[in-house]
Parts: structure tokens; C-alpha cells; sequence
């Protein structure tokens, strides 16, 4: 699994969505199956609603196997993989194609930045484009209240997105838009009429996913603002929260040290787009009018008028 949020929160079955996205769903689904030989191998993608990118969901085939090492592959103590790279880069060439012809601009893969999935997505064209530390906590150990979060109002819909355009960096926000704010929560902290941070917290039916948005004037109030989301949803043994931060925002995760949470795994953010910008050339303004012509305009009539001396003579303006 290749989009973290959907893999340590969600019940997902490959096999259930893909026949749910025959009709019309999130996750399409497309299979390769070797010319010859009995190699095959499927990558499934999840879309959002309203979006131009889609994640890897699920990249698997066949060929692949495991390893008897405990090498880290996103989490502690899972076992390697031995990846067959062809046919996961004729996968990942056919899904390319797919997404494009679905109008999908981009595709984005989130591995681990010591598995083996990552050289064969370069391979492929992915590039990194930022890398992510994944925590989780099981147990909240502070009982303190701390309520300085508020719940997101529409009237804080812009201040959202002014704090999500000046804390995320701009190559980032071209592949991933600022959370959905029509899923999930939201709360957010206001200093002097300001906002200042905002939380987003998915509860998924396995586990709570949390992103913070801090702006570094609001940076000595981060332990307060971590325990305050977490009274949102507090997190159980069987329900624990992950709190997602990318390395831009590395400063959070001494907060988040600090509040007990331990790291679960670092991974890179892959993305390989789809589409190519291309540069045309504006033809000379000077052309394009003559090309078009000019529609003449209604004649101008001038009225005359008879002198008094019996002389015919034109208004005077």
C-alpha cells in the first residue's frame, strides 16, 4: 500500500473497490497480465472527490516476494520485498496512461525512504517531491484540559487557505491541496482576531489521522494545541491516533516527542505527472487584428444648416 492514511486507518479490500469502481467509484482499478508466462499484476488508485491527483493505493504482482530479512518497508518490523521490476514499471506505465485519459494530472506514491519501492518509482519518472515523518500515539498521558481550539466556521474558510498558502511550500501545493474541509474536522486557534493554526482530523473506522497547520508565530503554543486535538479524539489501544508531518514542518515533532507520541516511519512523497506543459507561441497582435479585419462602423452623418446669408454651412461645436 502506497497511500498511508488509507492503510493505518481505513478497512479497504482491493477487491471490493475495484468492483465498486466499475459503476462509478474512487478507486479504479487496472490489471497487466503478461504475454506469456503467468505473471500478472494490478495497481489501484484513489481518487478524491473534486481532485485533478490520485494516489497509489495498491501496487502488487505476482512475481513479487518476500524476503526472510526485517528490513523496514513504512513500519517496524515488517519484511522486505523483492520487487520485480518489470512488471512494476510496465504497472506503473500503464496506470500513467489510464490516469491521463481520466483527466487525472498527476500520481503520488508515499514509500518508505529505505524500502525497495522507491528506486523502481524513479525509474518509473516519480521524483521526490518532499519527504514525511509518520507518529502515533495509543495512550494520551496528559488529562489537563486544554481548550483553545474552536471548531472551523465558514467565516474561517479563507483565513484556512491564506495559513495553508503561507506554511506549505508552493511546489507542494501543486500536488496536494489543502485537506478537504467537507471531510473530516476542523478546529482552529485565533490570537488577536488572527488565525493562527489550524487541525484536521480524519476518524477513520481503524484508527484517527491528524494534520497540523501551525504558523511559526503560533510555534510555543504547539504542545497545547496537539493536547487540545486530542481531546477531539482521544486515542485507545485499539483506536490510536497517527499524526502526519511533512519535513517542512519538522519543528512539531519535538511537540509531538514531548506529548508522548513515538515515530511510526519516514517515507518520501513520490509524484510523476501526467501532463507536460507546453509553450506556445502568441502570435504578433499586429496580425491577428489584421487577420480579423475591422467591422466597419455606421457612416457619420454631418448636419447641415442654411445660413443666414443664403449659404449652406455645417454646425460649429
Amino acid at each position: 500500500m502506497l497511500h498511508t492514511e488509507s492503510a493505518l486507518t481505513r478497512n479497504l479490500h482491493p477487491v471490493r473497490d475495484a468492483l465498486f469502481s466499475i459503476v462509478g467509484g474512487d478507486f479504479p482499478t487496472y490489471v497487466w497480465k503478461a504475454e506469456r508466462g503467468n505473471v500478472a499484476g494490478f495497481v489501484q488508485l484513489y481518487v478524491e472527490a473534486d481532485s485533478q491527483n490520485a494516489h497509489l493505493l495498491y501496487l502488487s504482482s505476482t512475481a513479487d516476494q518476500v524476503a526472510s530479512s526485517d528490513g523496514d518497508n513504512g513500519s517496524a518490523g515488517s519484511p522486505a520485498r523483492i520487487i520485480n521490476e518489470t512488471v512494476w514499471l510496465s504497472l506503473l506505465d500503464k496506470a500513467v496512461i489510464e490516469a491521463g485519459r481520466q483527466g487525472i494530472q498527476s500520481l503520488i506514491a508515499e514509500v518508505s525512504e529505505t524500502g525497495a519501492e522507491l528506486p523502481v518509482l524513479r525509474r518509473a519518472g516519480f521524483a521526490v517531491y518532499t519527504r514525511q515523518d509518520v507518529w502515533i500515539l495509543k495512550e494520551a498521558k496528559s488529562e489537563r484540559q486544554h481548550k483553545i481550539l474552536s471548531p472551523r466556521q465558514s467565516t474561517d474558510d479563507w483565513e484556512v487557505q491564506l495559513l495553508y498558502a503561507n506554511t506549505v511550500p508552493r511546489l507542494v501545493q501543486l500536488v496536494e491541496p489543502m485537506p478537504p474541509l467537507y471531510d473530516g474536522e476542523g478546529w482552529v486557534l485565533r490570537e488577536s482576531d488572527e488565525l493562527t493554526a489550524f487541525v484536521h482530523i480524519r476518524n477513520g473506522p481503524v484508527a484517527t489521522w491528524v494534520r497540523l497547520f501551525i504558523h511559526p508565530n503560533a510555534e510555543a503554543q504547539t504542545d497545547e494545541i496537539i493536547a487540545a486535538a486530542l481531546q477531539v479524539n482521544p486515542p485507545s489501544s485499539s483506536h490510536p491516533v497517527y499524526c502526519c508531518v511533512r519535513r517542512y514542518q519538522s519543528w512539531v515533532q519535538h511537540a509531538l516527542q514531548r506529548t508522548g507520541f513515538v515515530l511510526w516511519g519516514s517515507q518520501a512523497v513520490m509524484v510523476k505527472h501526467t501532463v507536460h506543459h507546453l509553450q506556445k507561441a502568441v502570435p504578433d497582435l499586429a496580425v491577428v487584428l489584421e487577420a480579423q479585419g475591422i467591422s466597419p462602423s455606421a457612416p457619420l452623418v454631418q448636419r447641415y444648416h442654411r445660413a443666414v446669408d443664403g449659404k449652406m454651412g455645417r454646425y460649429q461645436n
